[in-house]
């Protein structure tokens, strides 16, 4: 299997397995680590966990790898002040190569958490407040609740995706998400679409179905949408990290603000996001630029950072759930802005009139993606 395949099926796992224990998963942007994530808890933990994937789960060399992991984590959790923790996907995942880990790490480790997932699902997980987790038959483990309890439907950053796809089709105005407006009949339908393993898809569509979110029928259709809707935004609770920003230079910030956008392609969100699609309702709110790392652009050389109590020309946002806001993101009059869905869950908890906004939004352009008429 190609590296790149490994990977992609790997971070999907990581995604699953965190994300619906309501966990942030964030992908690292960079050469030297392209698949290491940020994993933040709802409890304030946050960790650099370095990934490693492999198609055959042979011990001597996913034992080998597993203590490269921890060095590499050790190592830049040291320079960025931050918890190390290493993260295991395998095709297949055997006892006997869990029980090595286990004892690997017993008497090596330095008391970093890590997991083992692999294509039937999580194998084991010593992370604090996830070891239920981890399967009855893994060693060393205590598991809370049953290993064969049905699916639970969290807000996973790929769960989201897969929701804004089931929903385009109920989006009342075109060119408002970057997702086709199309109705999907089988769990592998979605998962091509989502660019997601079929299991993993089937996984989310089970969750739907065990929670009544699913209607009986030939395509895959959303019922109880206002209590879904509820769930959904409760995920949005929690700020996400952000930067308030001066341009350095005078002159008009709307064209200094396309400027940056097209030059760091930059996702432009919230309310700003919202007028530029024609739904606007709260207005005299700095814009929102979308970023992959706020600790590169805060060095972009167009900008510095706002002296407290000076009014901010922009705010630089980090995202929670990345891979749904950028797929979901589309372009309009040459911009890149986040698709309505995605402003609507955004402004949801936004101090700044954005009960309002949302609410406009879900009477209007998203009554029939929000409400239980669709």
């Amino acid at each position: 299997m190609e590296t790149a395949s490994l990977e992609r099926r790997a971070l999907d796992a990581v995604r699953t397995a965190f994300g619906d224990a309501g966990w942030q998963v964030r992908e690292v942007n960079g050469p030297d680590y392209a698949v290491d994530v940020v994993l933040s808890s709802d409890h304030g933990q946050t960790y650099h966990a370095v990934l490693k994937a492999f198609s055959e789960g042979r011990p001597d060399r996913v034992t080998a790898s597993f203590a490269q992991a921890l060095l590499e984590s050790r190592s830049y959790a040291k320079r960025q002040h931050v918890r190390p923790a290493v993260l295991i996907w395998v095709g297949s995942a055997t006892p006997s190569l869990i029980k090595r880990l286990v004892e690997f790490h017993e008497e090596h480790g330095e008391g970093e958490p890590f997991a083992v997932l692999s294509t039937n699902g999580v194998q084991y997980v010593r992370f604090p407040g996830l070891h239920h987790f981890a399967r009855a038959d893994a060693p060393g483990t205590s598991v809370r609740g049953s290993h064969s309890a049905p699916p639970r439907l969290g807000f996973s950053d790929l769960t989201q995706w897969m929701l804004k796809l089931l929903l385009a089709v109920d989006i009342k105005r075109e060119n408002m998400i970057g997702a086709p407006a199309v109705y999907y009949s089988t769990a592998s339908d979605l998962a091509r679409a989502a660019g997601c393993s079929v299991m993993t898809a089937t996984r989310f569509v089970n969750a739907l179905k065990e929670e009544g979110f699913l209607a009986a029928g030939p395509v895959l259709k959303l019922v109880r949408r206002r209590k879904l809707a509820e769930r959904w935004k409760a995920a949005y609770q929690k700020p996400a990290l952000a930067l308030p920003m001066k341009f350095l230079l005078p002159g008009a910030p709307d064209q200094q603000l396309r400027k940056l956008l097209k030059k760091e392609h930059g996702i432009l969100g919230l309310f700003a996001a919202a007028d530029a699609l024609g739904v606007g309702h709260v207005h005299g709110v700095p814009p929102t630029v979308w970023v992959p790392s706020l600790m590169v652009a805060e060095d972009w050389r167009a900008l510095r950072r706002a002296k407290e109590g000076e009014r901010a020309d922009l705010i630089l946002q980090q995202p929670g759930f990345p891979q749904s806001l950028e797929r979901g993101s589309l372009i309009h009059d040459g911009t890149r802005v986040t698709d309505i869905i995605q402003i609507w869950l955004d402004v949801s908890a936004h101090p700044s009139r954005g009960a309002e906004q949302a609410a406009e939004l879900e009477h209007g352009v998203l009554a029939n993606v929000t409400g239980d008429s669709a």
